[in-house]
């Protein structure tokens, strides 16, 4: 029989809560929700540190080296972060004859090349000619290149216009060790040290490049027309030449192209040979070349003994711990008769100086490669990208 005595009815805890409890919740979920943002900060840093930066997009170069006869053009695409995947596209020698103006040439690389108007980034031209404000009046045409005015014609972004020889000091930074010869190792070899730059051709060109502490600047110099400081009884003699038919000696007028030719007529003189035939540069290098003419061998030797002591010269003003590199068209050409050094490095060395330690510790080295002005102009170029 069931009772009827009744349960006893529990009332509900209507108390709020205690304090120690609430601070025990808000502490759980602030450490859920630190580990939460913790994990997640993790996660950013994985994808951060795995993540492929964007490749900027390839832009379009053009580059020229501009001379009397010649302006050899190149077109190249490169990414601005890494000049190294610099790709040329297109290459072409345009005659200056056929060319009324320097514009009229870059009218028909856009065309040839196949790029459109406005979308070129950067360009440099190196010229044969003084060069002011990123212009130039060329000295044997009727040209004017003008950087300014490109820029705003052809809507390029950057136009550079540099002289020729400061795009070979340029070039030397893209040399490829199949692009040159070394003469002197160097004992005091520096990545960053001074380099010295010299090349006979038509004239002496000469210049000099200093680190800045990120990249080097090319230094021009005006050094090809100083006096030149003969050696021994046979050059006093040249100086002498010199003197009496052009009223002057510079470096430049026995170290060059027509200076290969007026030591050959001085020898003549000199050697009392008058009878030997008038030979153009090309002539006695060719005799000198093949062995057919002694007096012949005779010049090439002088010439070569004094671009090696101007090179030894320009080393030491501006201790030239990063190289000397000989360019021009004429070392590359003689390179039979310099064989592994030969004349010039003797006269580079000087094994009589009391500074003979000093100077062989000077890398010295022949530039093999005959585009080495575009090659600078492609230097300089890239340079504006950054």
């Amino acid at each position: 029989m069931e009772s009827n005595v009744s349960k006893p009815h529990h009332a509900p805890d209507l108390r709020p809560p205690s304090r120690s409890r609430d601070r025990r919740v808000t502490s759980s979920v602030r450490v859920i929700k630190n580990a939460v943002a913790a994990r997640r900060q993790a996660k950013a840093k994985t994808r951060a540190r795995y993540a492929v930066a964007p490749r900027a997009a390839a832009q379009t170069v053009f580059v020229g080296d501009i001379g009397g006869t010649n302006a050899r053009l190149q077109v190249w695409t490169a990414d601005p972060t890494d000049p190294s995947s610099a790709t040329m596209t297109f290459e072409k020698v345009y005659g200056t004859s056929g060319h009324p103006t320097f514009e009229s040439v870059i009218t028909d690389l856009f065309a040839d090349a196949g790029v459109d108007a406005g979308s070129v980034s950067a360009a440099c031209f190196a010229v044969a000619g003084p060069v002011a404000n990123d212009r130039c009046q060329m000295t044997n045409i009727s040209w004017i290149i003008d950087g300014a005015a490109l820029q705003k014609s052809f809507e390029i972004s950057s136009v550079k216009v540099i002289n020729d020889f400061a795009a070979v000091g340029y070039g030397v930074l893209d040399l490829k060790p199949d692009e040159m010869v070394t003469l002197n190792q160097g004992t005091a070899k520096s990545p960053t040290g001074p380099i010295a730059v010299l090349g006979p051709g038509t004239g002496l060109g000469e210049a000099m490049l200093f680190h800045n502490g990120s990249s080097y600047d090319v230094v021009p110099s005006e050094g090809s027309h100083a006096d030149f400081a003969p050696r021994g009884e046979t050059q006093r003699a040249l100086q002498a030449f010199c003197e009496a038919t052009l009223g002057e000696c510079e470096i430049e007028q026995v170290c060059c192209g027509s200076g290969i030719q007026r030591i050959y007529d001085f020898l003549r003189i000199h050697r009392g040979q008058e009878t030997k035939p008038d030979l153009d540069p090309a002539g006695v290098t060719d005799a000198a070349l093949d062995g057919t003419c002694e007096l012949c061998v005779e010049a090439v030797d002088v010439f070569l003994q004094i671009l090696g002591a101007e090179a030894g010269n320009l080393a030491l003003k501006c201790l030239a711990t990063g190289g000397v590199y000989v360019a021009g068209g004429i070392p590359p050409r003689l390179m039979k008769v310099i064989g592994e050094g030969g004349e010039l490095k003797a006269a580079f060395l000087r094994e009589e100086c009391r500074y003979k330690d000093v100077r062989a510790g000077y890398p010295l080295h022949i530039i093999l490669n005959d585009k080495i002005g575009l090659a600078g102009a492609k230097v300089y170029a890239m340079r504006q990208l950054r």
